[in-house]
């Protein structure tokens, strides 16, 4: 191969790789995902409709824990891609959980842009899970 091939089939090669690391690395979201609460983006996400949840959450709550293994295991339902779950640690986001009338771990509150479409406390199992955020889409 002469050197002219040979660099436009590096630099072909490189725009690939630079194509595959910017989408690895972009904020698309291609399933459902749980994020760390952030009032800024979680208005945002309401003010555009989106489907959002807020999961009030503790690392030492096993409930708490079951619950996130719960809504991680809809990341496959193509129906649930454009979810957003925002996991709010309960004792920090004080204030969060008087806005929302929140009194107790793993509760789990769904949206449809700024509309609560849907709530529960300490359901786990992938089917409720399911049936929850169904409501809001």
């Amino acid at each position: 191969m002469n050197r002219e091939k040979r660099l436009s089939v590096r630099s072909g090669k490189a725009r690939w790789l630079l194509l595959a690391g910017a989408l690895l690395t972009s904020q698309i979201s291609l399933a459902l995902e749980i994020v760390p609460y952030e009032a800024e983006a979680f208005d945002r996400a309401r003010a555009e409709g989106k489907v959002t949840a807020l999961q009030f959450h503790s690392g030492w709550c096993p409930i708490c824990v079951m619950q996130e293994r719960g809504v991680l295991s809809l990341k496959d339902d193509k129906e649930f891609d454009a979810v957003i779950v925002f996991r709010a640690e309960y004792y920090k986001e004080e204030t969060l959980r008087k806005r929302f009338q929140v009194n107790s771990f793993s509760t789990l509150v769904v949206f449809r842009g700024r509309q609560e479409r849907a709530r529960t406390v300490g359901d786990h199992r992938h089917e409720k899970l399911k049936q929850l955020f169904g409501q809001a889409l």
